[in-house]
């Protein structure tokens, strides 16, 4: 007979707490969607953070560095050979415009080209500063 007061205590006990137990779910629910919502939110903001990072990766960088630097000396031999193509005789005032151009233009190729090659070489060693090494690799 105890056995079965038991079971009655113990089924009025679960019953008593039946609402509450469907209110905890209904909160737990409720979280969980909250949550879901949350991380799909940080994966689209991830997503953004990496897109609006790629333009200044160490490879795109480098690669804006090397086209700058192969214009500088396309430039400075188109202004060598229309120095060169040229029918009339030059002028001393030409020689020297054309002198200080050309000079300018290649000590900015050289410097460019150096500086690209100093980056790359320390890219691809890691020593590259401020850089981490698994960005686009």
């Amino acid at each position: 007979m105890s056995s079965q007061r038991e079971n009655e205590r113990l089924a009025e006990v679960n019953l008593s707490a039946e609402e509450e137990l469907r209110k905890m779910r209904e909160n737990v629910a409720e979280l969980q969607m909250f949550a879901s919502s949350l991380t799909t939110r940080l994966y689209e903001l991830v997503q953004e953070h990496l897109d609006l990072q790629k333009p200044y990766s160490p490879n795109v960088l480098l690669a804006k560095l090397k086209v700058e630097y192969t214009k500088l000396d396309e430039r400075s031999e188109e202004l060598a050979a229309k120095l060169m193509d040229r029918d009339d005789p030059i002028e001393a005032a030409d020689c020297e415009e054309f002198v200080r151009h050309y000079k300018d233009m290649r000590a900015k190729y050289h410097s460019s080209e150096t500086r690209c090659t100093l980056a790359e070489a320390a890219y691809k060693n890691g020593t590259l500063a401020g850089v981490p090494m698994s960005m686009d690799r």
